[in-house]
């Protein structure tokens, strides 16, 4: 009988791609698994386009936020499509064991809904708003470790289990890339062939729960300029909500870099990442992206910790504001970080030439 297993990894970008070493680790014990994974809508492009998965269940979290805004039914609308969700959830077959990446009250509730023999996820200390009380099998936080190590440890807790004579593996698998969509990649393609093939990408971008991760414009700017000066053509990643602040980097730069192509959808941009010779920015979703599907990336950290959260890949390299590997101090995230203001263009604009020759 073919086993059943379900994952979840509810958000954010970067996180979701922490946990897919995990995943990669049982689908290689368990080849010929059902592997469904539950995700926030926000994400879910990203789980559907991952060889790993079999089924994608989708959290409407845009609809249930969203729902009450300037429309007259909008609770109403929110609840049905909550309601219809828990009962999907319901509905499903049996599965062998759901694991818990996320490890919190949003999750352990829908994994509640679900009809398992085994729970997986973190104890006390690990898991957060008392989601651990959920659990069957409770594994201990491991402490300072790679995220996607952290997340390793609930599968390999498992397969410990599930095969207790057996040895398992200390770490997860590396990750190849995987297949994107062929109209994506031709819509790139086109993007950009009128482009030389040595340009750069710069990620200037951040989240308003990440303001601490602000790189300043004007270290932006004369970071365009050094690796221009260099022979290398920065172009700056954007989204419709990130245009205007690109444009004061354009504005920074003094005429020495470009928008990047528009990307409509993850495939695209996942196409134009594979494609440029390097990617530079802050702890994000967009660079730990990067760095899973092998490429060069150039991390910039300042009150985020590398140890946590370096993005993971083979040509992953982390700059750091601090010079030891202290864990950073505790974070202020509703302002850009002092540490960030310290982290100099010229450094980086080195160590970027350095990686790119």
């Amino acid at each position: 009988m073919t086993a059943r297993f379900l994952v979840a990894r509810l958000s954010a970008l970067g996180d979701i791609v922490f946990a897919v070493p995990a995943v990669a680790a049982l689908r290689e014990r368990f080849p010929n698994a059902q592997i469904d994974w539950l995700v926030e809508d926000r994400f879910e492009e990203l789980v559907r386009s991952l060889p790993l998965v079999d089924t994608v269940h989708v959290f409407p979290r845009k609809q249930w936020k969203n729902a009450g805004i300037g429309k007259p039914n909008g609770f109403a609308s929110g609840l049905r499509a909550m309601l219809h969700h828990i009962g999907s959830l319901r509905r499903l077959p049996p599965y062998d064991a759901v694991i818990d990446f996320q490890g919190n009250l949003k999750s352990s509730l829908q994994l509640g809904q679900l009809d398992t023999a085994l729970r997986v996820g973190f104890d006390k200390g690990g898991a957060k708003e008392g989601a651990h009380r959920r659990y069957d099998l409770r594994v201990t936080n491991p402490g300072r470790v790679h995220r996607s190590m952290r997340d390793y440890a609930l599968v390999r807790a498992f397969l410990k289990q599930r095969f207790p004579e057996e040895e398992i593996a200390s770490t997860p698998p590396a990750i190849p890339p995987w297949p994107l969509d062929a109209q994506a990649v031709r819509d790139t393609l086109a993007a950009i062939e009128k482009d030389v093939p040595n340009f750069v990408l710069l990620h200037h971008g951040y989240t308003a729960y990440g303001q601490d991760k602000e790189w300043p414009i004007e270290h932006w700017g004369t970071l365009c300029q050094q690796l221009r000066a260099a022979g290398y053509r920065p172009r700056l990643l954007w989204t419709p909500a990130e245009r205007t602040r690109a444009e004061k980097v354009l504005v920074a730069a003094k005429g020495k870099a470009t928008l990047a192509p528009a990307t409509p959808s993850l495939d695209h941009l996942m196409a134009l990442l594979d494609r440029a010779q390097l990617l530079i920015g802050t702890d994000s979703g967009p660079l730990h992206l990067s760095a899973l599907r092998g490429n060069e990336v150039l991390a910039l950290y300042g009150p985020t910790d590398p140890i946590r959260f370096a993005p993971p890949g083979p040509r992953a390299h982390t700059l750091r504001a601090q010079e030891d590997e202290a864990e950073p101090p505790p974070r202020d995230r509703s302002r850009r970080s002092p540490l960030m203001d310290t982290l100099l263009p010229q450094r980086v604009a080195s160590e970027a030439i350095r990686l790119l020759s």
